[in-house]
């Protein structure tokens, strides 16, 4: 059937440009190239297609990739010829990272040796495609055209009903054997029915119940079992998915000691509010001073006391460190395109408001397992290194977080937060929904950023030689600013003379 008129209605221009140069580039070759998967379903809902997009090549997938990144500027980000796969990166200004992903997969079956083993795949036409697919709303292509460079939809091809399925809300599997070949499916599911609100047909229902209990998931490789659990930490609601991960009793499978509850759900909702504490905290400090509850007692004993255990805790933890990046690599290099589960590094870093990027979620969703469950998850899977420091601090942040509070001292605060990531601070400022995350907001808008009047240089022309003393006194005045005993140049010079003399005096 043709497809709706007014269907690439949802395509902003420059990717329509594009989609009509690689469309007039694969009519060159005589390649057939098809729209197909999310971008499919996004359109025929409404939706506008401004992110990563999935093509269908009836013909040289990596040829094709090529041959637009030489067209467009762009440039081949990995490509596979054993699976005719490959991924294309090309400039584009309208979207929001400046760039637009081309997903390119030759047209072709697939058989399965054993249960969750890589496919075989061998090249066939669009109609085979969409046969050995997961979902019906998944099996849904429209042919991509080009008349001078213009883009415009051609055959849509729907032989499995997926958009009426789409409309009833319904999730529903194409093969009786589907989980069998490919476990990763009911995690792809889960993801597809929390984020339209779907519901599994009672044959699917079954399937996924079946393959449960069967253990299939548990046939998966980590790597790929964790590229489908980093996808829906990247999902709107990654919250919602974890519920439903719970209802199909998927859970205890990939995560054990995880679960959803309201307490969670409310610490998302939190940080979805773009955090105006942060923001009310700049604004108070802006106002005059030091924020006001922030009282400053001198250094309590109590507080001393629980600093050595914590920092024993951080220890052992540490050590995990360098088996995890080992393991890391190798996945890194095998299997970019199809498990693009590193996102790039300045996504991974705490935002004050916007979109949640996935180191915060994963910490969030993290925030109440047990140590032994993180300890456990951290040595089954190989997770990128800042996911591994991140589950590997939570537990010692839980215990700074109770002992968080606006009667500390700034220098106190400073004292117990400063050892830990900006990243996993931020966690404790949404899942504290009380005096510890306020502290938090405080502490990473007001204290972690401020510096003392002088620097090391300061402190060796203050007299004081190269060596740990130089340490030692920068240390101490950056607690005295903190807590306003030194404010000025002048004030700190001063300081640091006495300290100097009461240090020698020691000595």
């Amino acid at each position: 059937m043709d497809a709706p008129a007014d269907l690439f209605a949802g395509i902003i221009p420059d990717v329509a440009l594009i989609l009509g140069h690689a469309a007039r580039i694969a009519s060159s070759r005589r390649y057939g190239l098809w729209l197909i998967g999310g971008a499919v379903r996004d359109l025929l809902r409404g939706a506008a297609l401004d992110r990563d997009i999935d093509l269908a090549v009836e013909g040289d997938a990596v040829d094709l990739a090529a041959a637009i990144a030489e067209m467009l500027g762009g440039r081949v980000q990995a490509s596979h010829g054993a699976f005719g796969t490959a991924t294309l990166v090309i400039p584009c200004a309208a979207t929001l990272a400046g760039e637009l992903t081309l997903d390119l997969a030759g047209t072709r079956t697939e058989s399965y040796p054993q249960p969750a083993a890589l496919p075989v795949v061998r090249p066939a036409p669009i109609a085979d495609d969409l046969r050995r697919r997961d979902f019906s709303l998944n099996a849904i292509a429209v042919e991509l055209l080009a008349d001078d460079g213009i883009l415009r939809a051609g055959a849509l091809l729907d032989p499995f009903g997926g958009r009426a399925d789409l409309e009833a809300g319904r999730l529903r599997l194409l093969h009786p054997d589907s989980l069998r070949d490919d476990p990763t499916r009911i995690l792809r599911g889960l993801r597809l029915a929390a984020r339209l609100d779907l519901h599994p047909d009672a044959a699917t229902a079954a399937q996924i119940a079946e393959a449960l209990e069967r253990g299939y998931l548990g046939m998966l490789t980590p790597e790929r079992t964790l590229g489908e659990i980093c996808l829906a930490l990247d999902e709107p609601r990654p919250d919602a998915v974890l519920a439903l991960c719970d209802a199909w009793g998927v859970t205890p499978q990939i995560a054990p000691g995880m679960v959803w509850s309201a307490a969670l759900a409310a610490r998302m909702r939190r940080q979805e509010a773009g955090g105006r504490r942060q923001e009310a905290g700049g604004r108070r400090q802006e106002a005059g001073g030091r924020e006001p509850g922030f009282r400053s007692s001198p250094l309590l004993p109590p507080i001393a006391r629980f600093l050595p255990p914590i920092a024993r805790f951080l220890t052992p933890a540490a050590r995990l460190l360098p088996p995890i990046a080992r393991l890391l690599t190798p996945a890194a290099r095998l299997l970019p395109p199809a498990f693009p589960f590193l996102p790039p590094a300045t996504r991974l870093l705490p935002p004050t408001a916007g979109p949640r990027p996935p180191l915060l979620t994963a910490g969030l969703l993290c925030y109440d397992m047990k140590t032994d469950d993180l300890t456990a998850l951290t040595r089954r899977y190989p997770l990128p290194v800042p996911f591994a420091r991140l589950v590997q601090e939570i537990a010692s942040a839980r215990a700074i977080a109770s002992i968080l509070s606006t009667e500390l001292r700034p220098s106190q605060i400073d004292q117990l937060l400063r050892p830990l990531s900006e990243i996993i601070i931020s966690v404790i400022l949404y899942a504290e929904a009380e005096s510890a995350g306020q502290v938090a907001a405080h502490y990473l808008h007001t204290i972690r950023p401020a510096r003392a009047p002088l620097d090391g240089r300061d402190i060796q022309r203050l007299g004081v030689a190269p060596g740990p003393m130089i340490g030692r006194i920068l240390d101490d005045l950056r607690a005295a600013y903190l807590d306003g005993d030194v404010t000025t140049r002048e004030q700190a010079e001063e300081w640091v003379r006495r300290r100097i003399a009461l240090l020698t005096a020691r000595q």
